[in-house]
């Protein structure tokens, strides 16, 4: 059995916490009802999704998204618990987690729930664990599908609306193809970082090669592969970077960008403009932007009734 297989969903179940339990006395982060998320529950859930985002995301302003993982995920859990205890009371949530597991059971080739208690024991997780975090996982998004999204409904009229008022959006938003060069903070100075950036552009302008620079110098992880950055959106990199960069030509260096991770030296090479498409090309994705957009507001208005009905409970320390 291919571990990582098996396993894969496993890595986003250890980080989810639904706690009613209390058997040990620890600060408690969330509180709904009689649920909780306790401190330990939330630093794992924190640990685990930065995790995933150094995995999947390389960009420059990668500590500033990390940064943010906290906050966010204060509200994503606290919406899970509300979710739930709201589930309960409409569906029959064992039913709704048995399934779960079924699918995941057959996703992996485990063909009974002993060998299921196997490949879990070996992870560190119990079966009762596990049930507990696939509800947390699963509850919520079925929750949001059969009491929100499949009530949704889009009009003709609002398809020919939405698509005049967000050609523009629909065009595809430009893109950039970055390399590029970090220097730490730590051991180096402000002055020397200046010196460093104006000199690679003396260098580019004069025919050297960036990729060699960026394999020479660079103390970014994209260091192994000749500082490649990879394709972003204007809205994927903080104003900083962003407002050196798409300015830029093909081929042109950025001046020196400085972040909380350090001093950075782009330099572009390729971007992508986008063009409208008709309506008729663009009708999947007008139909789809009016439900998510419809989805919102009515998701905001399902939690804020779910919260008048509920005891909700924040610890300060973390807001």
């Amino acid at each position: 059995m291919n571990r990582l297989a098996t396993l894969g969903l496993a890595a986003l179940l250890m980080s989810a916490a639904l706690a009613p339990r209390a058997a040990v006395v620890e600060e408690i982060v969330i509180k709904v009802n009689d649920n909780i998320v306790t401190k330990s529950d939330f630093d794992k859930r924190v640990k685990s999704t930065q995790d995933g985002m150094r995995r999947e995301y390389k960009g420059p302003d990668l500590e500033a998204r990390l940064k943010e993982v906290p906050q966010m995920l204060l509200e994503q859990m606290e919406d899970e618990l509300l979710l739930i205890e709201k589930a309960k009371t409409l569906y029959q949530v064992d039913a709704i987690v048995d399934s779960q597991i079924d699918n995941f059971m057959k996703e992996n080739k485990l063909e009974t729930k002993e060998a299921l208690a196997r490949a879990l024991s070996a992870e560190g997780i119990t079966m009762d664990e596990f049930r507990r975090q696939v509800m947390l996982i699963y509850v919520p998004e079925f929750m949001k599908s059969r009491e929100i999204r499949s009530k949704i409904s889009v009009s003709t009229d609002e398809i020919k609306a939405f698509y005049e008022a967000h050609k523009g959006e629909l065009a595809g938003k430009p893109q950039v193809q970055l390399q590029e060069i970090l220097l730490l903070k730590q051991g180096h100075t402000l002055e020397e970082a200046q010196a460093f950036a104006d000199q690679v552009k003396k260098d580019v302008a004069a025919g050297k090669s960036f990729s060699d620079m960026a394999v020479q110098y660079s103390q970014a992880f994209s260091k192994s592969s000749k500082g490649e950055a990879g394709w972003f959106a204007q809205g994927d990199l903080s104003p900083a970077i962003a407002n050196a960069v798409f300015p830029l030509k093909a081929g042109e260096v950025s001046p020196l960008v400085s972040t909380d991770a350090g001093w950075y030296v782009f330099r572009v090479e390729a971007r992508k403009e986008g063009d409208v498409p008709s309506l008729d090309k663009s009708r999947d994705m007008v139909i789809e932007g009016i439900k998510e957009q419809k989805f919102q507001k009515a998701y905001k208005e399902y939690i804020d009734g779910l919260k008048s009905q509920s005891y909700v409970r924040i610890n300060p320390k973390y807001l």
